[in-house]
């Protein structure tokens, strides 16, 4: 699985959603962090303060120049994928060098619900390929038991 591969060659790997897709971005970061992967979602109160301070559309582009750099691996999920939020945040972790890898459900004619629904599954089968082959076995990095 590609983006299997990409996970276990990302120094860290960032997960971003809105709605429904930021509730499975959340759960797939922590399936990740089983799998020994350094995994990140910003957390609620971060996110409502930034959208409260700044603008919503900065929330997780700000996140990403805090804490983002190259060798990192963003993935962004998005029903519609028109988020502003979510484009500004791909492009500045293409600015900062990190890969992008887009889950946007209306690129392959999805409605919302079957986005969704694929986002989980494919956080599903991320868990099944990344306890197939682990990250780092052998390597003094955490593996799968």
């Amino acid at each position: 699985m590609e983006l299997a591969n990409a996970i276990r060659k990302a120094k860290r790997v960032y997960l971003i959603g809105n709605g429904g897709s930021y509730a499975n971005a959340m759960h797939i970061a922590n399936d990740l962090e089983m799998c020994g992967i350094r995994a990140h979602c910003l957390n609620p109160s971060t996110l409502t303060a930034t959208a409260n301070d700044l603008h919503f559309s900065r929330i997780f582009s700000l996140w990403l120049e805090v804490h983002g750099e190259r060798g990192d691996l963003l993935i962004a999920l998005s029903g519609s994928g028109k988020s502003e939020n979510i484009l500004i945040a791909c492009e500045t972790a293409k600015r900062l060098g990190m890969d992008v890898w887009r889950e946007f459900g209306a690129e392959k004619g999805m409605d919302m619900q079957a986005s969704e629904e694929a986002q989980i599954r494919l956080g599903h089968d991320l868990m099944r390929a990344l306890k197939a082959k682990p990250r780092g076995v052998g390597e003094g990095q955490i593996g799968i038991e």
